[in-house]
């Protein structure tokens, strides 16, 4: 079915999940664990574990992907793109705050993560700042955008 070596098929599945081509990394992915349980039960690593959940969340059974993202996150909580799996089941489920919250927590342990700012940035419905030299907690930017909501104002 597959011409390259059983183990690649791991780095195969993922690379399908990050184009977009979640139909063929779930096959590819189930045609992987299926010949590595048949050469004695080599562990998976979590990195494949969170792109074969983001791949079942896609099939339409989220909770099952949701629960794959969820356990690579446990073997290695220090990794940003499990949280990106995460968000993104999340997101296929229709929970957009818990999508955000795996994306902000992602982004925690790497700020400048393209794949997880961009995600972000999806979700955010916040309006530009008025005053974009200050921060958004800043007095100024508050007070501001609170007349703008009253007054119904915008940029």
């Amino acid at each position: 079915m597959f011409d390259v070596d059983d183990r690649d098929l791991l780095a195969l599945g993922r690379n399908c999940c990050l184009n977009g081509n979640y139909a063929e990394a779930l096959g590819v992915f189930r045609h992987a664990f299926q010949t590595l349980a048949s050469e004695g039960g080599t562990a998976v690593r979590p990195e494949y574990l969170s792109h074969y959940g983001v791949a079942v969340a896609a099939s339409g059974r989220t909770d099952e992907g949701r629960r794959f993202c969820e356990r690579s996150i446990q073997l290695e909580p220090y990794e940003p793109e499990h949280y990106l799996n995460l968000g993104l089941v999340h997101q296929m489920a229709g929970h957009r705050s818990a999508a955000f919250g795996a994306f902000e927590r992602g982004l925690a342990i790497r700020p400048d993560h393209p794949s997880l700012l961009a995600e972000r940035k999806k979700l955010d419905r916040r309006r530009a700042l008025p005053i974009p030299s200050l921060s958004r907690e800043h007095f100024l930017n508050r007070c501001v955008a609170k007349l703008r909501s009253i007054t119904g104002a915008h940029r």
